[in-house]
């Protein structure tokens, strides 16, 4: 699986089969993402955070985070999300995953808040 995007719309494409998958139509380009190590899922990140089953073909977008900056995967279901370093809300979130559960497939939670860019000059690089 390949995650990528296209301006503003958020694709993936399976290089077994040749098919692509849209995902989501961002406002502004998406600034990061990444696929479940099962290829089951996966998440895309910009002024929104979407994630995408890609077993049941359904998508929801996590209401809780917004300006997301990076992603970080920490297994099999489970997923780190920063939001803006710059701003002053900025945080590390922790984003798990059951879709056993229909009800309530994700749940987020804040790992910590994350001031370290906070009034500092935008940098290509955050060490989080």
């Amino acid at each position: 699986m390949v995650l990528g995007h296209c301006f503003e719309s958020a694709y993936l494409f399976n290089k077994l089969t040749k098919e692509e998958l849209g995902i989501f139509q961002f406002y502004g380009d998406p600034s990061c993402g990444l696929v479940g190590k099962n290829n089951d899922w996966c998440l895309v990140g910009g002024e929104v955070l979407v994630i995408k089953g890609l077993l049941n073909h359904t998508l929801w977008v996590v209401n809780d985070l917004k300006d997301i900056y990076g992603l970080k995967l920490i297994d099999e279901y489970k997923a780190l999300v920063l939001t803006d370093p710059w701003a002053e809300s900025s945080a590390i979130w922790l984003l798990t995953i059951d879709f056993s559960s229909l009800s309530k497939p994700l749940g987020v939670s804040k790992v910590r808040d994350f001031n370290d860019y906070f009034n500092k000059p935008y940098s290509e690089v955050v060490i989080w």
